[in-house]
């Protein structure tokens, strides 16, 4: 009894141990890293949406091109960090729901790291919550509205948005156009409305509240075409400038100004001021086009504008370069920044980190700081003034220095 007593302790004695040295050995091995969503050691796979048929595929065709163009370049060059840019663009047609849809693919079906330049303001606000719930990084909008820069940490503006921009235009009505009487003509949208909105914060901050009152602000739907009533109002109203804060209806609203041979100085917001929006207005209004003066907020200087030129007569030969597909370089051109800050250990978190961090100021925009949670994108913009070249075509020319909110 006693000997098997004793066999009993030691069998117990060595199960004990055999149990503490697997625990041990357990806990020695390295956990695994979770997977990061569409990263490999070779390619990093990201998404975006926007229009690419349809009556607004003239814009959104262009704009992909010079994304698509950015990338090949890089990954013509290696890519980054021994990472390769596979993209993945959803059209979304300009309607809302549709490009919620596209977002939810792109993040549960297609799992990307990333959503890189989703162009359209609508289809943006439709997708907020669900790109903020799901915390996937989201760098560039192709549009202003304020949302964008109170969505979250994960979200990486890069446009100005409309209430700044609006903001800005006073202290060039100021200093400018030395305008003491203002009007403010907006599209009852997201648009119009920011841009009210930040004309009236830029008044009130320059103590010009006066230069603007009730009768000077006269809005109209984005699907209106009929603009004698805004137009005679805005007659009455006898301002020294007109604030423009509208996309579709401008063409209309100068055909009219020409129709009735009213003439006043228009400045409007950097989302017209591209060559072929403004070549079309030209041939519809030829007098009122020629008031027409746009902020802008890329710096298109000769030195930056070379590998732009470059890269999209290699990659997209037959196409022509304008705002657009400038618009969609500078997108991805602030992503591949932000993965080259990031370096080789590419996470969700890392890449959040590494673009608070990281410095922009060698490519087409002015300097972006995204650090202590701003995400202001942009903030300072120049001038350009509507022209008629010698070849009778219609376009932009540089009319300031760029120039920044206090």
């Amino acid at each position: 009894m006693v000997r098997s007593s004793k066999k009993n302790r030691i069998l117990c004695v060595l199960l004990c141990l055999t149990l503490i040295v697997s625990l041990v050995g357990c806990g020695s091995k390295e956990a695994a890293k979770p997977e990061t969503p569409g990263v490999t050691d070779t390619t990093v796979k990201i998404g975006t949406v926007g229009v690419q048929s349809g009556p607004l595929a003239f814009i959104g065709i262009p704009y992909f091109n010079g994304m698509e163009a950015y990338f090949k370049m890089v990954n013509d060059a290696g890519g980054v960090h021994g990472r390769k840019i596979e993209l993945i663009k959803k059209d979304d047609e300009f309607k809302p729901d549709k490009s919620l849809a596209a977002v939810e693919s792109l993040i549960n079906d297609e799992k990307v790291f990333a959503i890189v330049g989703h162009l359209g303001t609508p289809g943006v606000m439709a997708s907020l919550e669900t790109v903020k719930e799901a915390g996937i990084p989201s760098v560039y909008f192709g549009g202003g509205a304020v949302a964008f820069t109170k969505a979250g940490p994960n979200f990486f503006p890069v446009q100005p948005n409309y209430i700044y921009e609006g903001s800005l235009m006073v202290k060039f009505a100021k200093d400018v156009f030395k305008a003491q009487k203002i009007a403010v003509l907006h599209s009852n949208d997201d648009i119009g409305r920011d841009g009210l909105a930040g004309v009236k914060e830029g008044l009130t901050k320059l103590g010009m509240e006066s230069a603007l009152t009730d009768e000077g602000i006269i809005s109209f739907a984005a699907t209106d075409t009929d603009f004698s009533v805004v137009i005679q109002k805005t007659k009455a109203y006898n301002p020294d400038l007109i604030i423009l804060y509208a996309l579709q209806p401008v063409v209309g609203i100068l055909k009219e100004m020409d129709k009735v041979g009213y003439d006043c100085p228009i400045l409007t917001t950097y989302s017209n001021a591209e060559p072929t929006f403004i070549a079309t207005c030209g041939a519809a209004a030829p007098k009122a086009t020629l008031n027409v003066n746009a902020l802008g907020w890329l710096k298109a200087e000769e030195e930056q504008l070379k590998p732009y030129y470059e890269m999209h007569a290699k990659y997209y030969p037959n196409d022509k370069v304008n705002a657009y597909t400038m618009a969609g370089w500078v997108a991805a051109e602030v992503f591949v920044e932000g993965l080259k800050a990031t370096g080789r250990d590419l996470t969700r978190e890392n890449f959040i980190k590494a673009m608070e961090q990281a410095k922009f100021t060698d490519g087409l925009v002015p300097e972006i700081n995204y650090s202590n949670g701003r995400r202001m994108g942009v903030t300072k913009m120049a001038m350009a003034k509507a022209v008629k070249d010698a070849n009778g075509v219609y376009t932009f020319v540089p009319a300031s220095d760029f120039i920044g909110l206090d």
